[in-house]
């Protein structure tokens, strides 16, 4: 049933975020092509610069829409008037949010993919020296004559964990401020906020020890692990014990 769950928010998300991330590849296409050539007065156009100031603005609503959208759904379809239809399904609650958490985040990783994917084409489409060395073969030539102590496993696991703490820090909030009938929304934030501080403290506390400092990629993965779950742990305590509809 998870799978099912996932795969409907996964496609409910794609309705809009799909359409966007095609309109990304085409404008960077397009930007890259206009890029063609040697800067010089006598070429100059206005259409670059505005097909690049166009491509920046839409990368960044892409991302926006991405964190609107995954508010507005946890909220309507789990905390909303939609969420007697979802908690009337054979499901657990931790399938709902497992659901949810599993298609935002997917979707912000493919949204942060099509983005340096956009970087790329344009890189590559133009002739520029100075964008020909951003391309692919340079950045691992590059990644090569670095001595690099950590291996991009480790980051690529650090930053993944760290996005899911993030999400389901905005779950937990949510969920929070949802105990409140009246000034939800507020309360949420102010959740958020909290949150945060209590968060940005310990890891503060933490970065202090001789421990973290040693172990700076294991304990960041370790940090981010347990935030995780604590937040999980809330957002489920919540809608399972403490859920109102009314």
């Amino acid at each position: 049933m998870l799978i099912k769950l996932f795969k409907y928010d996964f496609a409910a998300l794609g309705r809009l975020l799909a359409p966007i991330s095609g309109v990304l590849l085409i404008l960077s296409a397009a930007l890259g092509f206009n890029l063609r050539g040697e800067f010089n007065l006598e070429n100059w156009t206005m259409i670059p610069i505005i097909l690049g100031v166009l491509l920046l603005f839409l990368v960044f609503f892409a991302f926006m829409l991405t964190f609107v959208l995954t508010i507005t759904r946890f909220r309507q379809n789990l905390l909303g008037n939609q969420g007697y239809l979802s908690f009337s399904l054979p499901v657990s609650t931790a399938e709902h949010i497992a659901g949810k958490f599993l298609a935002s985040l997917l979707w912000f990783i493919l949204i942060g993919i099509v983005s340096g994917a956009c970087f790329f084409i344009v890189a590559t489409l133009s002739t520029p020296e100075i964008l020909r060395k951003l391309t692919l073969p340079y950045i691992r030539q590059f990644l090569a004559e670095l001595d690099l102590t950590i291996s991009l496993t480790d980051v690529l696991i650090t930053l993944l964990l760290s996005a899911s703490s993030g999400l389901l820090h905005i779950y937990a909030s949510i969920a929070i401020g949802h105990l409140w009938q009246k000034h939800s929304t507020l309360l949420g934030i102010i959740a958020y906020v909290v949150l945060s501080i209590i968060n940005s403290r310990v890891l503060f506390y933490l970065s202090r020890t001789p421990f973290f400092a040693a172990h700076y990629t294991g304990a960041s993965i370790a940090f981010y692990l347990v935030f995780s779950l604590i937040y999980a742990f809330i957002c489920w305590i919540i809608l399972e014990r403490r859920l109102n509809l009314e």
